[in-house]
């Protein structure tokens, strides 16, 4: 089914960062907000993706941001990263989704409810703001997950009615590799900062993670985000929620700090 050759291929098939994405965030990298929006502006498709999520409703500005200049100047430094790294994911998604029944609109909905979601538990722990990207690029795996699976949608269904498998445990069952490997082999290939990467990786829930330590507790936070998120109507009725197989008791410690947060009663 999905062979580890297959796997390889798609990897490789994912694009680098594109020159004026990766000059947008080595200016962000050195504090340089306006070199970094006179670079973006080069772009006008990102340009574009970033002024309809900024004009959301999710991220509330009084006044409408209409160029670069202005979107920069609103978001800083980590969440304009956060939200270049979100277009990158956005660009690589389909057009037309192959296994989840999902449209663009759709995944940029579910991409902008997991990133405000993502910094309020961010600035509520008191966290270093580059995690802010964390939520952006666990939003790949979704992409990541479709493609692999698209084409084999028929052979997925009958491993799915053989037992409670997520789409995760059935990738490590057929080919030995998973999603949080494939996501945490994406972010390096896009340059990610390393911790980023190793909390992204951890958020999977599939290690020991001292509750005590911050990556851990944080970790343990976006495990819970990702959850909620793919248990809302939207990513149900797309079969999102498959993606991943929630882990009670690695996500147990931050349980109601989570449900405060986000607002769960």
């Amino acid at each position: 089914m999905v062979t580890p050759k297959r796997i390889a291929e798609y990897i490789q098939s994912v694009p680098p960062l594109p020159e004026t994405l990766k000059k947008s965030l080595e200016a962000l990298e050195k504090g340089e907000l306006a070199g970094a929006a006179k670079t973006a502006a080069a772009d006008p498709a990102m340009i574009q993706y970033l002024k309809q999520i900024v004009n959301s409703a999710a991220y509330g500005f009084r006044n409408e941001l209409k160029d670069a200049s202005q979107i920069f100047s609103a978001l800083g430094i980590e969440r304009a990263k956060q939200l270049l790294y979100a277009y990158m994911v956005s660009s690589l998604a389909p057009k037309k989704w192959a296994y989840f029944t999902i449209d663009r609109e759709g995944f940029r909905k579910f991409q902008r409810d997991l990133m405000r979601k993502w910094e309020e538990i961010v600035r509520h722990e008191k966290a270093d703001e580059k995690y802010l990207s964390a939520a952006a690029i666990m939003s790949a795996g979704l992409v990541v997950a479709d493609a692999i699976f698209g084409d084999h949608a028929s052979d997925v269904a009958l491993l799915r009615e053989s037992g409670d498998y997520d789409l995760d445990t059935i990738l490590q069952r057929v080919s030995r590799l998973s999603f949080d490997r494939l996501v945490a082999t994406i972010a390096k290939k896009w340059e990610v900062d390393e911790d980023v990467v190793r909390l992204v990786s951890l958020a999977f829930g599939k290690e020991e993670c001292p509750p005590q330590e911050r990556l851990c507790r944080l970790a343990r936070m976006l495990h819970l985000l990702l959850f909620y998120e793919l248990s809302r109507p939207l990513m149900m009725d797309a079969g999102a929620n498959a993606f991943i197989g929630f882990n009670p008791e690695f996500s147990e410690p931050v349980l109601e700090e989570f449900q405060e947060i986000v607002g769960i009663e």
